[in-house]
């Protein structure tokens, strides 16, 4: 874990010296998606924010959203001290409107893409799927806590490793 945290300073440090995207930012967004926005999709959002840096700016969304965030979800990212007063609840359709920023990444979180997933977005982003364990299990409440930190945890891994990729490949394009 420790190499992987200095290889994320270290690439971030070197990027300092690296201008633009494929748009006139100078970091990639990321809309994060889950079916109901309630867990995953929030957790990844935090967990992008805290290790993204200046490089990446994160957001999430549901397909159908629920009205709160799941009191598990908000006891891991408590725990981790990734809780804070903005984290609410969203549907994709504010990031679908004329008006919307475009987004580098769509990053559908869950068992399968959702069915109802647009096909269509502003800026034509790329979109990914990734496959994590559904946190949101039946069982006591000491295995249902242990179902969101495993959840958590595996959301870490992955993001620290899309950024680890995502902030070489912007290396690569500005030495070339």
């Amino acid at each position: 874990m420790k190499s992987t945290e200095s290889s994320l300073k270290a690439s971030r440090s070197n990027l300092a010296v690296v201008n633009g995207l494929q748009n006139t930012t100078s970091y990639y967004k990321v809309l994060f998606v889950c079916y109901d926005n309630s867990a995953c999709s929030i957790i990844a959002e935090s967990i992008l924010k805290r290790w993204g840096g200046n490089q990446f700016r994160a957001f999430s969304a549901g397909i159908n959203p629920t009205s709160e965030v799941h009191p598990l979800a908000i006891g891991v990212l408590k725990a981790q001290r990734l809780w804070g007063q903005g984290i609410q609840t969203k549907g994709c359709n504010e990031y679908l409107k004329d008006d919307a920023q475009s987004m580098n990444f769509i990053i559908c979180i869950g068992d399968r893409p959702p069915l109802d997933l647009p096909i269509k977005w502003p800026g034509n982003p790329t979109i990914i799927h990734w496959r994590i364990s559904n946190p949101i299990v039946d069982g006591k409440p000491k295995e249902k806590a242990l179902a969101f930190k495993k959840t958590f945890l595996e959301l870490e891994n992955r993001i620290k490793l899309f950024i680890l990729i995502y902030e070489r490949e912007r290396i690569k394009k500005a030495a070339a």
